[in-house]
């Protein structure tokens, strides 16, 4: 009897830790704004993360196509200058919902972090494994500002901030990976909207960088190939102000430049550059020679 008394118990803690908990709320104020709601941090005295899904499934709901989102959110806050505290997000929504996230307890115990979710009267849904209290400040069920204790003031946000993803997910912390990275789309490191495989703001810094290239400059070696004089190059550069087949200056601060093609045109321009520094010397030394003859045929007609 005591041995089905603790297996019973047991089995309803496990049903107790799992369960699932759900209600909807709404954000009032203007639809093209986004108000400050705070989430409790419930799972803190006991030393795990809060986990929350806040979503709204039926684009139509509150009015025609207004949006769908599914968003999670997993998340343990400071409490006054704790070790640990963490936001990450995971978003996937049809409109932009969500603004920005913040820890609310940088000054105080008050185990809680803001969400700035759109107004204009939109009901969101939240589901934990536990009963979550929220507040929302919108100006018509709680008044703005959201002062948090010892900390700042926060007001509605009219666009969403940087660090915001839009159909992304977005972690708090770093993340080390024991094995290939395979991304089947963009990369943006220091922006949420890359346009290239990998999009980088700011520096890198590497110890070797290898290009693939093709069609490289050794044809201009070739006995075919046509070098344009240095009187033809003089001409170019005083209508255009850079060298030939080179990017100007105006071009390059709205395009950016091609690594690979920047390398390839400077290794083309230093090529035909040596052909006229060859061609150059070879003048140079048939001028002199004609002068040491000269020289010499003066010298042999004063000894006449």
């Amino acid at each position: 009897m005591k041995k089905l008394f603790f297996f019973l118990l047991l089995i309803s803690q496990d049903i107790l830790a799992t369960a699932q908990t759900s209600t909807s709320f709404d954000v009032g104020g203007d639809i093209d704004k986004f108000y400050p709601v705070t989430f409790k941090d419930v799972n803190w005295s006991v030393n795990k993360e809060t986990e929350i899904s806040i979503g709204r499934s039926n684009t139509h709901l509150n009015s025609g196509w207004r949006g769908s989102m599914i968003s999670s959110f997993r998340f343990h806050t400071s409490n006054w200058g704790h070790g640990s505290a963490f936001i990450s997000a995971d978003l996937k929504s049809s409109q932009v919902f969500i603004a920005g996230w913040r820890d609310a307890t940088a000054a105080n115990p008050n185990s809680e972090i803001i969400i700035w979710l759109k107004g204009g009267g939109t009901t969101y849904v939240i589901n934990s494994t536990a009963t979550v209290g929220y507040t929302v400040y919108d100006g018509v069920q709680n008044a703005l500002p959201f002062a948090e204790l010892n900390g700042p003031e926060h007001t509605f946000k009219t666009t969403p901030d940087s660090y915001v993803p839009q159909n992304q997910q977005y972690l708090a912390t770093g993340m080390v990976v024991n094995g290939d990275i395979y991304a089947n789309g963009n990369v943006g490191i220091g922006t949420s909207t890359p346009n290239e495989k990998l999009a980088v703001n700011g520096k890198i810094r590497a110890r070797e960088i290898k290009v693939e290239a093709a069609n490289w400059p050794d044809y201009v070696f070739e006995k075919k190939y046509q070098i344009a004089s240095l009187g033809e190059l003089e001409k170019y550069i005083k209508i255009n102000k850079h060298l030939p087949e080179m990017p100007g200056a105006k071009e390059v601060e709205s395009n950016g430049v091609e690594l690979g093609d920047l390398v390839k045109k400077l290794l083309k321009n230093q090529e035909e550059l040596t052909l006229h520094l060859i061609a150059q010397e070879k003048t140079i030394k048939a001028l002199e020679k004609k002068l040491t003859n000269q020289h010499s045929l003066k010298t042999k007609s004063k000894r006449k």
